[in-house]
């Protein structure tokens, strides 16, 4: 008899996975980090560069803005958020960095690198526009190179060539807010 409900227990099983192959398959899953801002709506204090930087700067903001999610990124003078775009003798392209805890009282700076940049870019307007729209992607609570086959900004690849978030950008995003 206890042997029959283990079996029991083991068909019921059975069926369940059974069930599960056949329903409709789930939502996309985000790829979240905690790091990110509390809203997809957020700014950054107004930043002024030369002609060189700032307009793929811009451009950057205005990807993501022009994306089918929540995000809303402007510029604000008294923003706690900052952008610092100048030379570190360190290998990476750009660095976010959070600090408070994950609500109003979240903030965060954004470094881009100049030496790396300017080292590395084969498409100027496209490596400055790519760096800074993956730094922003932290703020929207994106994660650095997601385990996906598909394309991402958040992914260290591309880096001359994807400017703009991509399908699965879009749909983490929207997931998460």
């Amino acid at each position: 008899m206890r042997k029959n409900g283990r079996l029991g227990l083991l068909a019921a099983l059975v069926t369940v996975a059974g069930v599960g192959v056949q329903t409709a398959p789930q939502a996309a899953h985000a790829t979240y980090w905690s790091g990110g801002m509390p809203s997809a709506s957020f700014s950054i204090r107004t930043f002024s560069y030369n002609s060189t930087w700032q307009t793929p700067l811009t451009a950057a903001i205005s990807n993501w803005n022009g994306t089918p999610t929540p995000a809303a990124i402007g510029t604000l003078s008294n923003s706690p958020n900052t952008l610092s775009v100048t030379s570190y003798a360190d290998t990476w392209y750009g660095l976010y960095t959070s600090t408070g805890s994950r609500n109003s009282s979240r903030t965060f700076s954004i470094k881009l690198n100049t030496t790396t940049i300017v080292r590395d870019a084969t498409n100027w307007n496209n490596m400055v526009t790519r760096v800074f729209g993956h730094e922003l992607g932290h703020g929207l609570s994106l994660v650095d190179n997601p385990s996906t086959s598909a394309a991402s900004i958040m992914k260290y690849e591309s880096w001359n060539t994807l400017v703009k978030p991509t399908t699965y950008d879009i749909d983490d995003v929207n997931a998460i807010y």
